[in-house]
């Protein structure tokens, strides 16, 4: 309360306490129910974008990212120059991409484009380079699926940090919810079984 009187933003702090625990969401889907995703921050981050955007028009910005990486990297495939140069070209294309349709906005009825900033506009760019280089090293589908779930994992977040109840709790009992953030990861990091996913995946011979 004293930091916030002496002009500590009361947002910052918010989304300082709320972070771990979307981190902590990523770490027991990771953990006990078996989602991967592009790693742990990834997704945390996602859901910060998502909770400036707001969701719905994060996704479809996200959504119109990806698949501009996605076209883009198919059109320069066939150009022989070094991956970083070529890996820059397309992110080139993104960005252009992205002007052009903010720029156009206005005029075909889409203003919800106009609001959102610089940040997740550079996070989604992010998300579709770890996209395409989810291709190079790994098949199409096992990318999209990791996009996909990236995608759900950062939706949870985003919902989870945009709860005024959450968020109530952590304005109310900052020391509780430290407390029980840490402690919630200690009981995730004993969890030594199955995961859902895999329990499921394997439910015919687990009954047998």
């Amino acid at each position: 309360k004293k930091a916030v009187e002496n002009g500590v933003s009361v947002n910052t702090v918010v989304l300082l306490f709320l972070f771990p625990l979307v981190a902590t969401l990523v770490a027991f889907s990771r953990q006990v129910v078996g989602l991967n995703g592009f790693g742990m921050i990834t997704p945390a981050l996602l859901a910060m974008a998502f909770l400036s955007t707001g969701g719905l028009v994060g996704i479809i910005m996200l959504g119109f990212v990806v698949g501009v990486a996605t076209l883009g990297k198919m059109a320069i495939k066939k150009v022989r120059i070094p991956y970083l140069p070529k890996l820059a070209t397309l992110i080139w294309i993104v960005s252009m991409a992205v002007l052009g349709l903010i720029l156009t906005s206005p005029f075909s009825g889409l203003s919800s484009f106009l609001e959102i900033g610089i940040f997740p506009i550079i996070l989604f760019v992010s998300v579709a380079e770890t996209f395409i280089e989810a291709q190079i090293t790994r098949s199409f589908s096992t990318s999209m699926t990791m996009m996909i779930e990236t995608i759900i994992l950062a939706f949870l977040g985003y919902k989870l940090m945009n709860s005024h109840l959450v968020q109530s709790l952590v304005i109310l009992n900052p020391e509780q919810m430290t407390l029980f953030i840490l402690l919630l990861n200690l009981l995730i990091g004993r969890y030594k079984g199955l995961r859902l996913l895999e329990m499921w995946r394997f439910r015919k011979l687990i009954l047998r």
